[in-house]
């Protein structure tokens, strides 16, 4: 008995976190763009393409401001400059770009 009511506890306690997890935006965490950013250079290297990143990031980014961030990780990666930059370089690119429009906005927001 001791046992089952440890288990249900511990089961309670890890999904708590997982449960506001599905809550949270990326769009304002730049280790989560940068992350993003290097599986987009990722799906380009294994010739995945815009379309194709495209549409999985609709599948899975429903939050406007998130999609418009991860649309613009994607117009970066898929384009001319972007061509030959590897997921490492995708993701320090982007942790830095997203890291400067946070330092350049007023204290206020």
């Amino acid at each position: 008995m001791k046992r089952v009511v440890v288990s249900a506890a511990l089961a309670v306690c890890l999904a708590q976190p997982a449960v506001q997890a599905v809550a949270q935006t990326v769009s304002d965490q730049c280790f989560a763009l940068g992350d993003i950013a290097g599986q987009v250079a990722s799906w380009r290297m294994h010739k995945k393409t815009k379309a194709q990143a495209l549409d999985q990031a609709a599948k899975y980014y429903k939050n406007d401001s998130d999609r418009q961030a991860i649309n613009a990780i994607i117009d970066k990666v898929y384009s001319p400059e972007g061509q030959g930059m590897t997921p490492d370089q995708a993701s320090m690119i982007a942790t830095a770009d997203c890291a400067s429009q946070h330092n350049a906005q007023p204290s206020g927001q």
